[in-house]
């Protein structure tokens, strides 16, 4: 049976995110469930009111974004995603393809999370976790010194993932998952921050993992959260007046 039309005509400046945000209230409310399918691009157009263009738009940002999965074929389509993490990835990939995470925003959220999870993990961590960190640390070093810059940016963003696999919650592993995302694109948009202490930083936590210094830890990773904003708004500064960031490796 067709989907019943649910969706009210798009006013506004932006109608790509308006449409995105009348599909995310409709999973929310539980008027969209997982595997739902959304109408076919000229009927969704004529129901919004828009181009057919403008739909294909918030689809790609819903598909990029993970909250919709779009099969090809006769039995193709948009169709609402499962659920488990990729409803989290979906929030946060919303946020970055539509312009609304700012430097200070991310940083906010990346303190609140990651000192929670270094304070656990100081609890929880084993030496197996200890040994993986290090592990990844010495490979982003290599990655510097080989200035390999994209096997760096993931090397230096999977290091978070492994702190929270650290804390043995499971929650914010994908958190974690979903930060790292928005993390990654962000700083391939805005360009990386220069490395010269990021990895000194890093063998300072692990140190306070091994001494179980959870108050330590949460001390180091503020400062250098807080000193990571300020490069990255100095990048966006460049930015804005046209100058292209520097991708230091």
């Amino acid at each position: 049976m067709p989907l019943q039309p649910i969706f009210c005509r798009v006013t506004g400046a932006d109608p790509s995110r308006n449409i995105v945000e009348q599909v995310r209230a409709k999973v929310s409310s539980g008027a969209l469930s997982p595997g739902d399918r959304l109408p076919s691009e000229r009927d969704f157009a004529e129901q919004l009111g828009v181009s057919r263009n403008t739909v294909r738009k918030a689809v790609n940002a819903l598909s990029q974004s993970g909250l919709v999965t779009v099969r090809k074929g006769a039995s193709g389509g948009a169709f609402i995603s499962q659920g488990g993490g990729d409803a989290i990835r979906m929030a946060m990939g919303d946020l970055f393809h539509l312009g609304g995470i700012n430097s200070q925003e991310l940083t906010e959220a990346r303190m609140v999370l990651i000192r929670a999870i270094v304070a656990l993990a100081c609890e929880r961590c084993t030496e197996k976790d200890i040994r993986i960190l290090e592990q990844n640390v010495a490979a982003a070093e290599a990655a510097i010194a080989e200035g390999d810059i994209t096997s760096r940016m993931r090397l230096n963003i999977d290091f978070y993932r492994l702190l929270a696999m650290a804390s043995k919650n499971e929650l914010f592993i994908l958190l974690v998952d979903a930060m790292n995302q928005v993390l990654f694109k962000y700083a391939g948009t805005i360009g990386l921050v220069a490395s010269a202490k990021i990895m000194p930083v890093r063998r300072k936590i692990i140190s306070c993992l091994r001494t179980q210094d959870a108050e330590a830890a949460q001390e180091i990773i503020t400062q250098h959260l807080n000193s990571i904003n300020r490069q990255y708004k100095k990048l966006e500064k460049k930015m804005q007046l046209g100058t292209v960031p520097v991708k230091s490796s």
